[in-house]
Protein backbone atom coordinates (compact mmCIF):
# COMPACT_ATOMS: atom_id res chain seq x y z
CA UNK A 1 0.00 0.00 0.00
CA UNK A 2 0.98 3.48 -1.12
CA UNK A 3 2.26 5.65 1.97
CA UNK A 4 0.83 8.88 3.23
CA UNK A 5 2.67 12.08 4.84
CA UNK A 6 1.41 15.16 6.21
CA UNK A 7 3.34 17.71 3.85
CA UNK A 8 5.17 20.45 5.81
CA UNK A 9 4.06 23.99 5.53
CA UNK A 10 5.09 26.68 7.66
CA UNK A 11 2.33 27.78 10.18
CA UNK A 12 -0.26 25.76 9.23
CA UNK A 13 1.21 21.77 9.78
CA UNK A 14 1.59 22.33 13.76
CA UNK A 15 0.65 20.75 16.73
CA UNK A 16 -3.03 21.51 16.62
CA UNK A 17 -3.29 20.28 12.53
CA UNK A 18 -1.85 16.86 13.69
CA UNK A 19 -3.84 16.38 17.16
CA UNK A 20 -6.85 17.24 15.01
CA UNK A 21 -6.26 14.68 12.43
CA UNK A 22 -5.66 12.12 15.58
CA UNK A 23 -9.39 13.47 16.43
CA UNK A 24 -10.74 13.17 13.56
CA UNK A 25 -9.76 9.32 12.79
CA UNK A 26 -7.86 10.52 9.38
CA UNK A 27 -3.79 9.99 9.95
CA UNK A 28 -1.26 9.63 7.74
CA UNK A 29 1.77 7.32 7.85
CA UNK A 30 4.25 10.00 8.69
CA UNK A 31 4.62 13.90 9.62
CA UNK A 32 7.41 16.06 8.88
CA UNK A 33 8.20 19.11 11.20
CA UNK A 34 8.03 22.66 9.70
CA UNK A 35 11.42 23.40 8.91
CA UNK A 36 14.34 24.25 11.50
CA UNK A 37 16.38 27.29 10.33
CA UNK A 38 20.18 26.00 10.23
CA UNK A 39 23.04 28.45 10.24
CA UNK A 40 27.01 28.69 11.59
CA UNK A 41 26.09 30.17 14.69
CA UNK A 42 22.86 29.03 15.89
CA UNK A 43 19.67 26.68 15.03
CA UNK A 44 16.38 28.14 14.88
CA UNK A 45 14.76 25.67 17.48
CA UNK A 46 11.36 27.12 16.74
CA UNK A 47 9.40 25.88 19.94
CA UNK A 48 6.01 25.32 17.30
CA UNK A 49 8.16 22.29 16.01
CA UNK A 50 9.72 21.54 19.08
CA UNK A 51 6.43 20.70 20.12
CA UNK A 52 5.23 18.83 17.08
CA UNK A 53 8.09 16.32 17.90
CA UNK A 54 7.54 16.16 22.02
CA UNK A 55 3.93 16.20 22.46
CA UNK A 56 3.41 14.26 19.72
CA UNK A 57 0.92 12.02 21.05
CA UNK A 58 -1.03 10.55 18.02
CA UNK A 59 1.31 7.84 17.28
CA UNK A 60 2.54 8.97 14.16
CA UNK A 61 6.15 9.06 13.61
CA UNK A 62 7.80 12.64 12.79
CA UNK A 63 10.77 13.54 10.69
CA UNK A 64 12.88 16.77 11.57
CA UNK A 65 13.30 18.87 8.80
CA UNK A 66 16.57 21.13 8.33
CA UNK A 67 16.83 23.70 6.14
CA UNK A 68 20.06 25.42 5.57
CA UNK A 69 23.60 25.99 3.43
CA UNK A 70 26.39 24.95 5.88
CA UNK A 71 26.91 21.66 6.10
CA UNK A 72 28.41 21.46 9.24
CA UNK A 73 25.79 23.64 11.19
CA UNK A 74 23.25 20.97 9.64
CA UNK A 75 25.22 18.29 10.98
CA UNK A 76 25.76 20.13 14.00
CA UNK A 77 22.00 20.33 14.32
CA UNK A 78 21.04 17.25 13.01
CA UNK A 79 22.63 15.19 15.87
CA UNK A 80 21.10 17.19 18.17
CA UNK A 81 17.52 16.34 16.60
CA UNK A 82 18.53 12.94 16.73
CA UNK A 83 18.45 13.27 20.37
CA UNK A 84 14.63 13.71 20.71
CA UNK A 85 11.79 10.90 19.35
CA UNK A 86 12.23 11.65 15.91
CA UNK A 87 12.12 9.04 12.49
CA UNK A 88 14.62 10.90 10.75
CA UNK A 89 15.91 13.80 9.41
CA UNK A 90 15.11 15.60 5.87
CA UNK A 91 16.92 18.26 4.27
CA UNK A 92 14.63 21.22 2.84
CA UNK A 93 16.03 21.55 -0.67
CA UNK A 94 12.32 22.59 -2.12
CA UNK A 95 11.56 25.89 -0.34
CA UNK A 96 10.68 28.32 -2.44
CA UNK A 97 10.39 31.65 0.42
CA UNK A 98 12.87 34.31 -0.99
CA UNK A 99 13.88 35.29 2.57
CA UNK A 100 15.33 31.63 2.85
CA UNK A 101 16.40 31.22 -1.01
CA UNK A 102 18.56 34.39 -0.41
CA UNK A 103 20.95 32.60 1.90
CA UNK A 104 21.33 29.57 -0.10
CA UNK A 105 18.58 27.51 1.95
CA UNK A 106 15.81 25.59 0.08
CA UNK A 107 15.27 25.87 -3.41
CA UNK A 108 18.56 28.07 -3.26
CA UNK A 109 20.87 24.41 -2.58
CA UNK A 110 19.81 23.93 -6.39
CA UNK A 111 21.62 26.77 -7.81
CA UNK A 112 24.76 25.09 -6.87
CA UNK A 113 24.22 21.56 -7.41
CA UNK A 114 27.91 20.31 -6.35
CA UNK A 115 27.50 22.42 -2.67
CA UNK A 116 23.93 20.32 -2.51
CA UNK A 117 26.25 17.28 -2.63
CA UNK A 118 27.90 17.85 -0.63
CA UNK A 119 25.92 18.90 1.86
CA UNK A 120 24.01 15.52 1.43
CA UNK A 121 27.07 13.49 1.64
CA UNK A 122 27.91 15.14 4.70
CA UNK A 123 24.60 15.02 6.38
CA UNK A 124 24.75 11.00 5.15
CA UNK A 125 27.71 10.87 7.39
CA UNK A 126 26.28 11.58 10.50
CA UNK A 127 22.56 10.06 10.08
CA UNK A 128 21.98 6.78 11.07
CA UNK A 129 21.03 4.77 7.84
CA UNK A 130 17.73 4.77 7.57
CA UNK A 131 16.93 8.36 8.68
CA UNK A 132 18.01 10.16 6.19
CA UNK A 133 15.73 11.99 3.38
CA UNK A 134 15.44 14.59 1.17
CA UNK A 135 12.65 16.76 0.06
CA UNK A 136 13.33 18.86 -3.37
CA UNK A 137 11.70 20.38 -6.37
CA UNK A 138 12.82 19.81 -10.07
CA UNK A 139 15.18 22.78 -9.98
CA UNK A 140 15.45 26.13 -9.59
CA UNK A 141 14.68 27.75 -12.92
CA UNK A 142 14.13 24.94 -15.47
CA UNK A 143 12.67 21.71 -14.99
CA UNK A 144 15.14 20.17 -17.47
CA UNK A 145 17.73 20.97 -14.66
CA UNK A 146 16.24 17.50 -12.80
CA UNK A 147 17.98 15.96 -15.47
CA UNK A 148 21.18 16.59 -13.88
CA UNK A 149 20.58 16.15 -10.24
CA UNK A 150 19.29 12.97 -10.38
CA UNK A 151 23.28 11.52 -10.17
CA UNK A 152 23.30 13.91 -7.56
CA UNK A 153 20.74 12.56 -5.64
CA UNK A 154 21.85 9.11 -6.08
CA UNK A 155 25.20 10.03 -4.84
CA UNK A 156 24.33 12.08 -2.07
CA UNK A 157 22.75 8.59 -0.05
CA UNK A 158 19.86 9.54 0.63
CA UNK A 159 17.23 6.78 2.16
CA UNK A 160 14.18 8.21 0.61
CA UNK A 161 13.64 11.66 -1.76
CA UNK A 162 10.66 13.22 -1.79
CA UNK A 163 10.26 15.42 -5.03
CA UNK A 164 7.56 18.34 -5.28
CA UNK A 165 6.99 18.42 -8.74
CA UNK A 166 7.81 22.21 -9.91
CA UNK A 167 10.98 24.32 -10.10
CA UNK A 168 11.49 26.86 -7.39
CA UNK A 169 10.34 29.77 -9.88
CA UNK A 170 7.36 28.11 -10.36
CA UNK A 171 6.64 28.65 -6.80
CA UNK A 172 2.99 26.56 -6.39
CA UNK A 173 1.57 27.55 -10.06
CA UNK A 174 1.22 25.42 -12.98
CA UNK A 175 0.82 22.11 -13.40
CA UNK A 176 3.45 19.77 -11.51
CA UNK A 177 5.60 17.72 -13.92
CA UNK A 178 5.15 14.29 -12.58
CA UNK A 179 7.09 12.52 -15.79
CA UNK A 180 10.44 14.11 -14.01
CA UNK A 181 9.19 12.13 -10.53
CA UNK A 182 8.81 9.14 -12.89
CA UNK A 183 12.65 9.26 -14.20
CA UNK A 184 13.90 9.58 -10.42
CA UNK A 185 11.69 6.51 -9.64
CA UNK A 186 13.06 4.41 -12.56
CA UNK A 187 16.81 5.73 -11.81
CA UNK A 188 17.15 6.15 -8.00
CA UNK A 189 18.27 3.53 -5.78
CA UNK A 190 15.71 4.48 -3.20
CA UNK A 191 12.20 5.13 -2.86
CA UNK A 192 10.87 8.18 -4.13
CA UNK A 193 7.86 10.21 -2.98
CA UNK A 194 5.83 12.56 -5.01
CA UNK A 195 4.26 16.27 -3.82
CA UNK A 196 1.93 19.03 -5.98
CA UNK A 197 -1.67 19.60 -6.06
CA UNK A 198 -3.37 15.82 -4.50
CA UNK A 199 -6.25 17.49 -3.69
CA UNK A 200 -8.91 15.00 -4.83
CA UNK A 201 -8.26 10.81 -5.00
CA UNK A 202 -8.17 11.20 -8.79
CA UNK A 203 -5.32 13.69 -8.03
CA UNK A 204 -3.55 10.67 -6.06
CA UNK A 205 -4.92 7.90 -8.58
CA UNK A 206 -2.74 10.11 -11.34
CA UNK A 207 0.83 10.10 -9.26
CA UNK A 208 0.76 6.33 -8.36
CA UNK A 209 -0.93 5.25 -12.14
CA UNK A 210 1.30 7.89 -14.09
CA UNK A 211 5.06 8.39 -11.72
CA UNK A 212 4.54 5.04 -9.72
CA UNK A 213 6.04 6.67 -6.56
CA UNK A 214 6.42 4.71 -3.15
CA UNK A 215 4.37 7.50 -1.28
CA UNK A 216 2.99 10.27 -1.99
CA UNK A 217 2.74 13.77 0.64
CA UNK A 218 -0.37 15.98 0.49
CA UNK A 219 -0.17 19.56 2.45
CA UNK A 220 -2.76 21.98 0.66
CA UNK A 221 -5.14 19.10 0.29
CA UNK A 222 -4.82 17.76 3.44
CA UNK A 223 -5.53 21.54 5.11
CA UNK A 224 -8.74 21.78 2.64
CA UNK A 225 -10.11 18.47 3.33
CA UNK A 226 -7.99 16.43 6.22
CA UNK A 227 -10.34 13.18 5.34
CA UNK A 228 -8.19 12.69 2.28
CA UNK A 229 -5.97 10.32 4.12
CA UNK A 230 -9.31 8.32 5.09
CA UNK A 231 -10.54 8.17 1.98
CA UNK A 232 -7.35 7.26 0.53
CA UNK A 233 -7.69 3.89 2.67
CA UNK A 234 -10.86 3.43 1.16
CA UNK A 235 -13.34 5.29 3.89
CA UNK A 236 -15.84 7.40 3.28
CA UNK A 237 -15.76 11.16 1.77
CA UNK A 238 -16.48 13.45 4.50
CA UNK A 239 -20.08 14.62 5.02
CA UNK A 240 -21.15 18.93 5.86
CA UNK A 241 -21.45 17.22 9.17
CA UNK A 242 -17.63 15.79 9.33
CA UNK A 243 -16.20 19.41 7.69
CA UNK A 244 -18.11 21.25 10.63
CA UNK A 245 -16.67 18.79 13.54
CA UNK A 246 -13.14 19.39 11.50
CA UNK A 247 -13.34 23.04 11.75
CA UNK A 248 -14.35 22.83 15.48
CA UNK A 249 -12.16 20.35 16.31
CA UNK A 250 -8.70 22.48 14.82
CA UNK A 251 -10.36 25.80 16.69
CA UNK A 252 -10.12 23.99 20.08
CA UNK A 253 -7.12 22.73 18.96
CA UNK A 254 -5.12 25.60 18.17
CA UNK A 255 -6.77 27.34 21.25
CA UNK A 256 -5.72 24.82 23.63
CA UNK A 257 -1.66 25.98 22.51
CA UNK A 258 -2.50 29.67 21.77
CA UNK A 259 -5.00 30.51 24.57
CA UNK A 260 -1.88 31.62 26.95
CA UNK A 261 -0.38 33.92 24.24
CA UNK A 262 -2.88 35.58 21.82
CA UNK A 263 -5.90 37.26 22.16
CA UNK A 264 -8.85 36.23 20.82
CA UNK A 265 -8.65 38.58 18.02
CA UNK A 266 -5.13 36.47 17.71
CA UNK A 267 -6.76 33.30 17.83
CA UNK A 268 -9.44 34.21 15.01
CA UNK A 269 -6.44 35.23 12.31
CA UNK A 270 -4.29 32.55 13.29
CA UNK A 271 -7.39 30.11 11.91
CA UNK A 272 -7.35 32.05 9.01
CA UNK A 273 -3.87 30.85 8.19
CA UNK A 274 -5.39 27.39 7.63
CA UNK A 275 -8.77 28.51 6.26
CA UNK A 276 -7.43 30.12 3.56
CA UNK A 277 -7.20 27.30 2.15
CA UNK A 278 -10.78 25.90 2.71
CA UNK A 279 -12.00 28.63 1.00
CA UNK A 280 -13.16 26.58 -2.28
CA UNK A 281 -16.19 24.76 -0.36
CA UNK A 282 -17.63 28.33 1.15
CA UNK A 283 -20.27 30.64 -0.84
CA UNK A 284 -18.63 33.95 -1.53
CA UNK A 285 -20.73 35.74 1.22
CA UNK A 286 -19.29 33.41 4.28
CA UNK A 287 -15.43 33.86 2.70
CA UNK A 288 -16.47 37.30 2.94
CA UNK A 289 -17.43 37.01 7.01
CA UNK A 290 -14.29 34.64 7.10
CA UNK A 291 -11.75 36.83 5.91
CA UNK A 292 -12.73 39.69 7.82
CA UNK A 293 -14.09 38.06 11.30
CA UNK A 294 -12.21 38.77 14.76
CA UNK A 295 -14.02 37.03 17.03
CA UNK A 296 -13.49 33.13 17.40
CA UNK A 297 -17.51 32.89 18.39
CA UNK A 298 -18.76 35.00 15.50
CA UNK A 299 -16.15 32.51 13.06
CA UNK A 300 -18.25 28.95 14.91
CA UNK A 301 -21.20 30.73 13.68
CA UNK A 302 -20.57 31.36 9.89
CA UNK A 303 -19.08 27.27 10.08
CA UNK A 304 -22.47 26.23 11.36
CA UNK A 305 -24.75 28.15 8.81
CA UNK A 306 -21.55 26.96 6.46
CA UNK A 307 -22.78 23.31 7.77
CA UNK A 308 -26.59 23.60 7.13
CA UNK A 309 -27.01 24.87 3.73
Amino acid sequence: MIRLALAPMQDVTDLAFMRTLLRIGSLPDLFITAYFRSTRTTCAMAEANLRCIQENETGVPILAQLAGSEAAALCRDAEALLQLPVAGINLNAGCPSPLVNRHGAGAGLLREPEHFLEIMQALRGVVPAGLFSVKCRLGWAEADEFTDLLPLLAAGGADEVMVHARTRRQLYGGEPQRDYVTRAVQSLPCPVWGNGDIITMDDAAAWVREAGVAGLLIGRGAVRNPYIFRMLRGGNAPTREEMLHYYMVLTEETDRILHTKRTPAGHCNRMKKYLAFCYPDFSREDEYALRRCKDIDDMRRIFERHAAR
